[in-house]
């Protein structure tokens, strides 16, 4: 019993730690917080200012985050931030107050209000994510660091644009941030595993000694595999390179 309300209590404390660490996340300066916080594919195509975009981007699962200023049908600023995983330094942001939202009002004839904006803008990734085929989005890239998100509808016959959002590279300073937040919530996760891990192997070793054994036994072997078809893999890459 006591070794159980150990277990909780050191549980209960780790997700203390990651909600303290989430609470500093760079995004949630200047008030904002989060509306929306999802992973959806997007299609990345490289543009030079003089010249086309290319014709076919690379199909990537890009982190949307849209957050907020003030309540959800009374915000002042919605702020969107796009972020990978396989890249930790590819980082867009979209500032949209209600002066910015007029001007995307005007050019492309949008229908609603500054306070519905960010339901709108919510669907459009949903529809993205959950409907692939008849939704999608392609974002835009400037070697300047300039960019733009246009939300597409597959019509059969056509293709329509629903919404275009531009966005800017984020500042050297707010990449840096940004990295080094998500570097501190992965290692807690990583110290909240091996201590679990440390726990439940002792518990194993108490009640079954020998079932731990095996265990250990089993994922040395799992892990030589691993390596070994490692090795295989890149001793082939060297040949091929010799030759």
């Amino acid at each position: 019993m006591s070794k159980f309300l150990d277990d909780r209590g050191q549980e209960q404390a780790s997700q203390f730690d990651f909600q303290a660490l989430e609470e500093i996340d760079p995004s949630l300066e200047g008030g904002f917080s989060i509306s929306y916080d999802r992973e959806i594919p997007i299609e990345l195509r490289l543009q030079d200012v003089n010249t086309q975009p290319q014709d076919v981007g690379t199909l990537e699962s890009i982190r949307v985050k849209i957050l907020i200023q003030g309540e959800n049908l009374n915000y002042n600023v919605m702020k969107i931030e796009l972020t990978s995983e396989t890249d930790l330094f590819f980082n867009y942001i979209s500032i949209i107050d209600e002066e910015s939202f007029q001007r995307i009002k005007n050019d492309q004839k949008i229908k609603i209000e500054f306070n519905q904006f960010l339901n709108m803008v919510i669907k459009l990734f949903n529809h993205c994510h959950k409907e692939p085929h008849n939704f999608f989005s392609v974002f835009f890239m400037q070697r300047d660091g300039q960019a733009r998100l246009d939300f597409i509808e597959n019509m059969e016959y056509k293709f329509l644009e629903m919404l275009t959002i531009d966005f800017i590279a984020s500042p050297e300073d707010i990449i840096r941030q940004n990295v080094t937040y998500r570097y501190n919530i992965l290692k807690a996760k990583m110290m909240f595993v091996t201590n679990r891990l440390t726990d439940i192997s002792a518990l194993i070793k108490l009640k079954n000694p020998s079932l731990l054994v095996q265990l250990q036994k089993n994922n040395n072997q799992q892990n030589s595999s691993i390596l070994n078809k490692s090795q295989m893999g890149n001793q082939q890459s060297n040949s091929r390179f010799l030759r």
